[in-house]
């Protein structure tokens, strides 16, 4: 049965904030942040795993996401993202309560031409023509795709691709909150979003967390003039000294752990996005996930052509960032893109 998709302005920073996310440990999800401690979190409780697992058997909107290998299902604290090339195609909360952007809801396969007479447009019924208003079935998630990617740029496209070709990535545009000055002198700065968090084969049983953030050529925090710091090296120093920090640390492995459980529920339920076996295996107690002291955070370099390789200018630039970021993957086309385990 078709479902009227309700809209919604929101922030995911108000979610921390829900009246769901205080009771979820109470549920038998993930627990509170305690004052003084790290507020990193990440997890569902177990009753919204449920209402999730009894969507899934129904013809609907949740059932046509998880059969999309090409969607990217974020695990958040108490609510999901589900992404399309950057963009948040849904944000689902307990219930499941469903909201999208409503600039997700323009009818890409609108042709009309408008009159425009003395500054106004005469739109006709196109206010009543020109929105999907309801989610009929899969055709409708792939509308809300193509609407969604007018509004995704070429970095975000890149790191989408890179999430859903490898499945070994646990989660992306991951946001690290507070303020991490640097020793550099550099004023004190949010840790900001790091783009993806992958698992790699640690040491005997482990499987290791690591991070990558990752960048468009064109993007101008890959560059700066010598002698200047280059912005996405102080970018990628931020992130290594928050999750280096004690309680951070803590948190994000605990936070992690969780999340590999709940995509084994998720996966379950008939996810089609292939999971890698560290995933599962973390998310089934076999191995022990873990963060080195030293946490390592990598540096994505895609979309240059391999005539650009050649610029003198290119391995300058690639020499630079080596020399402060500890690890450097270059490839021109990110569907190219596989990291190593």
């Amino acid at each position: 049965m078709a479902k009227d998709i309700p809209v919604v302005k929101w922030n995911p920073e108000d979610a921390k904030h829900d009246l769901t996310m205080v009771l979820s440990a109470r549920m038998g999800g993930p627990p509170m942040p305690q004052p003084g401690k790290s507020k990193f979190n990440r997890g569902l409780s177990k009753a919204f795993i449920e209402q999730l697992a009894e969507e899934a058997k129904k013809a609907s909107w949740w059932a046509d996401v998880l059969n999309d290998p090409k969607l990217f299902v974020a695990v958040r604290h108490n609510y999901l993202n589900v992404y399309w090339r950057g963009q948040s195609l849904f944000l689902v909360k307990p219930g499941p309560k469903v909201t999208t952007h409503v600039k997700f809801l323009l009818d890409p396969e609108l042709d009309d031409q408008v009159l425009l007479v003395e500054r106004e447009f005469k739109i006709g019924d196109l206010q009543d023509r020109g929105f999907v208003r309801r989610y009929e079935d899969p055709k409708t998630l792939t509308k809300m795709k193509k609407a969604s990617g007018l509004f995704s740029g070429l970095e975000k496209t890149g790191c989408h691709e890179i999430e859903v070709n490898n499945p070994e990535v646990i989660d992306c545009e991951i946001a690290f909150g507070g303020t991490v000055p640097l020793e550099n002198g550099s004023d004190k700065k949010g840790a900001r979003r790091v783009d993806l968090a992958f698992l790699e084969r640690g040491n005997g049983e482990d499987a290791r967390l690591v991070f990558w953030e990752a960048k468009h050529y064109s993007n101008p925090a890959l560059h700066a003039e010598d002698g200047r710091p280059v912005p996405v090296c102080d970018q990628v120093k931020r992130y290594e000294k928050y999750l280096s920090d004690t309680d951070n640390h803590k948190a994000v492995v605990n936070s992690y752990t969780r999340v590999a459980e709940n995509l084994v529920d998720i996966r379950d339920m008939g996810l089609r996005r292939p999971l890698s076996p560290l995933i599962i295996e973390v998310g089934t107690g076999k191995r022990t996930l873990t963060l080195d002291p030293e946490p390592k955070v990598g540096l994505i370099i895609f979309g240059f052509k391999q005539a650009e390789k050649g610029y003198p200018g290119w391995k300058h630039l690639l020499d630079r960032l080596k020399s402060e970021v500890k690890t450097v993957v270059a490839v021109g086309d990110a569907k190219g893109i596989r990291l190593k385990l």
